[in-house]
């Protein structure tokens, strides 16, 4: 599940922003994913991994952004979700052709709210 350690990286990343500025309690925290990071894991691996931190109990605010891979073969371009990928390999569905999508797990911290 590679969206637990994507959330686990984010994790750290924000408790050691907090130690710096004072650790707060975090109440809400902004995301965006791309279209290919399924958003059930990334609510369940945050659970996970925010339980007994000031980050546990946040409202979880996820928007999120389209990825798009246009086909180096028959140039359709296509709007993916992680139900179009193998890993990060995404095949074309009308030519067949395989394409390997750095994106495909995108997560952005898009601000965090404390109190």
């Amino acid at each position: 599940m590679h969206e637990y350690t994507v959330v686990l990286d984010l994790v750290d990343r924000i408790l050691e922003d907090l130690k710096q500025k004072d650790g707060r309690r975090v109440t809400e925290i902004h995301l965006r994913r791309g279209s290919t990071f399924s958003e059930g894991p990334l609510r369940q691996a945050f659970e996970l991994v925010s339980k007994d931190t000031p980050l546990e109990g946040a409202k979880l605010e996820v928007e999120e952004f389209a990825v798009e891979v246009e086909c180096r073969r028959c140039h359709e371009t296509r709007r993916i979700t992680a139900d179009d990928l193998i890993g990060h390999l995404f095949i074309c569905p009308d030519c067949g052709e395989s394409r390997e999508i750095d994106e495909a797990h995108g997560l952005e911290l898009v601000g965090v709210t404390t109190g």
